[in-house]
């Protein structure tokens, strides 16, 4: 079951990452949108302010203002469409935005203090609650920013406009209501988000590994191998393959029950992907069947690495409840050679599997070596 802390976010730091990586392609598009409104919002707002004030003083002071929000808004939005920062600096880029976006707004309060009497909803609410909704589920960062510019912005109407305290009071109330209705937003819809990206997560792994053992699932080592096949072929790579079974394992099944069937079965895995590559891939195909797909190896390194995997099965026997089971593997190897197919080069391994357990198992059976070009016997030069 997944852990979510006060905040609404993942317990799990690597589990969070992932998240916020997975869902930036669509939080990334909202931010460019609303860096772009923005600035057409700051531009318009520089026409409006020229034909209140016209030029002069007044004018030239709302502009700078102005013009650092908008300049703010335009580094923010090419770093953003360039994609080359992280994430938290993202974040704090979008955060640094918000709140110019405010303090512009209490600049614009001090300039037009003279000719300002009541105010209906302020416009710096629409700036947190567009920031609120169209950003991730992530509370803290929008929270900060808002909060802070919403303070400036009351504090800016309190003490240098000379507005009556009632519309103090419900410019307080809408910032309020603007703030709580944000963060209670981020943090339901950031929930939803969060378990239902858990969901598909779980589906994922229920798909791509084996809930028994953990190594690969039978689709997933299968379609791992049909593109490692292809791009050996196509840039003339080595490939090996290894089909595996567990020795006589009906009989532990019938000797002792499923339950410690299941439990030779994750040892067995355990202790074999301990040997093998981070490169390499280790799935199970089925019952005690396992497929191990070596990318860049000939059938040598084949051979070699499935003799280690046939020792370290067999070099301890295996603790189950209060028995000790001996147990052993059969491998079959082959490489790629003249296969047109990944199905092809599996079922050449498949056949020397069986080839390994007719030989009497808990051995290891490579294909035979194909000549692929006749050597032509000596000619004997006549004196």
């Amino acid at each position: 079951m997944i852990k979510l802390n006060f905040r609404g976010e993942f317990s799990d730091s690597r589990l969070e990452e992932s998240f916020q990586k997975d869902k930036w392609p669509s939080v990334r598009f909202r931010l460019l949108f609303l860096y772009f409104v923005t600035i057409l919002a700051v531009l318009a707002g520089v026409y409006s302010d020229f034909t209140v004030f016209g030029p002069g003083a007044e004018f030239h002071t709302v502009l700078v203002g102005r013009c650092v929000a908008c300049l703010l808004g335009v580094s923010a939005f090419i770093m953003l469409l360039s994609d080359k920062i992280s994430l938290n600096l993202q974040y704090i880029v979008m955060g640094l935005c918000m709140f110019s976006g405010l303090v512009s707004e209490s600049v614009e309060l001090f300039i037009k203090a003279a000719d300002i009497g009541t105010l209906s909803v302020p416009a710096a609410v629409f700036i947190v609650l567009a920031y609120y909704i169209l950003l991730s589920p992530r509370i803290l960062p929008p929270f900060l920013a808002a909060v802070s510019g919403s303070i400036i912005y009351l504090v800016s109407l309190a003490i240098i406009v000379p507005v009556n305290s009632g519309t103090f009071v419900n410019s307080a109330i809408y910032f309020s209501i603007a703030n709580i209705f944000g963060v209670f937003f981020l943090y339901t819809f950031g929930r939803s988000l969060r378990r239902e990206y858990a969901a598909i997560q779980d589906l994922k792994r229920l798909v791509e590994f084996d809930e028994l053992t953990g190594v690969c699932s039978r689709r997933k080592v299968l379609e791992a191998g049909c593109n490692l096949f292809k791009s050996a072929r196509r840039f003339d790579n080595s490939l090996a393959v290894l089909v595996m079974d567990i020795d006589h394992f009906k009989k532990v099944n019938d000797d002792y029950g499923h339950h410690v069937g299941d439990e030779v079965l994750k040892e067995t895995a355990r202790r074999c992907a301990g040997v093998l590559r981070e490169v390499d891939y280790f799935g199970r195909l089925g019952g005690e069947e396992f497929v191990v797909i070596l990318p860049h190896s000939s059938l040598y390194d084949g051979i070699k690495v499935a003799e280690r995997l046939r020792s370290c099965v067999r070099e301890r026997m295996f603790k189950v409840d209060e028995a000790y089971l001996p147990s052993s593997v059969s491998i079959g190897v082959a490489e790629l050679r003249d296969h047109e197919e990944f199905t092809a080069l599996l079922q050449d391994a498949d056949e020397q599997l069986y080839r390994a357990k007719n030989c009497g198992r808990n051995q290891v059976c490579p294909a035979m070596l194909r000549v692929v070009k006749p050597i032509k016997p000596l000619e004997i030069c006549a004196e």
